[in-house]
């Protein structure tokens, strides 16, 4: 299981892919209509999967989170000093114990390099260019998807893109913040990358 918590200025939510050793994959995001910091976030994510996994009577579950703080906190390395990290790291303790084997690792994010081919293989001497790299920035996975449609190959990055990208739009390929006045859709508030 991979979980994902994050909040922000537009609220907080998180994503939970769950998969199946047969190849099934089950993927659901949620929204919290409470205020929680990131790593309330990150946890209520946790919880949420292991509750689903649970009803879908899972023995065995490995779980990958992107939260160092509560990988290292479930498994001993740093310790809970806050009052509700406390009371979250041992409601995820005490559902772990329902299943049969149960572990926590932090998942580092991975990095795809992209090349821009601007000639045909069969149209140069066989000596390949160099390679310029644009700058890039927190918002091009999100200008990427809305330009290309396309997503990280990580699926919990692609969870995150698919949540943020519906408050951007393009404007002349600027990315914009959205804004809803009257009837008519606005870009105010252009992306500085």
């Amino acid at each position: 299981m991979h979980t994902d918590g994050a909040c922000g200025p537009e609220g907080a939510g998180a994503g939970i892919v769950l998969k199946r050793p047969e190849g099934e994959e089950y993927t659901f995001a949620l929204h919290f209509s409470f205020p929680v910091t990131n790593n309330e976030a990150e946890y209520e994510a946790l919880l949420s999967g292991m509750r689903v996994a649970k009803y879908m009577e899972v023995k065995e579950l490995s779980v990958y989170v992107d939260s160092q703080l509560v990988a290292n906190q479930f498994n001993g390395i740093f310790e809970a000093h806050d009052e509700s990290m406390q009371k979250y790291l041992k409601l995820v303790q005490e559902l772990a114990v329902d299943f049969d084997l149960f572990k926590i690792t932090q998942s580092f994010k991975k990095e795809i390099w992209v090349e821009e081919v601007k000639v045909k293989s069969i149209e140069t001497d066989g000596v390949s260019a160099a390679v310029e790299e644009e700058e890039q920035s927190w918002i091009t996975p999100i200008v990427e998807f809305l330009n290309k449609g396309t997503l990280p190959i990580d699926s919990i990055e692609a969870i995150k893109i698919k949540m943020k990208a519906p408050m951007y739009l393009l404007d002349k390929g600027i990315p914009c913040r959205k804004s809803f006045l009257g009837p008519h859709l606005r870009c105010l508030n252009p992306i500085q990358a």
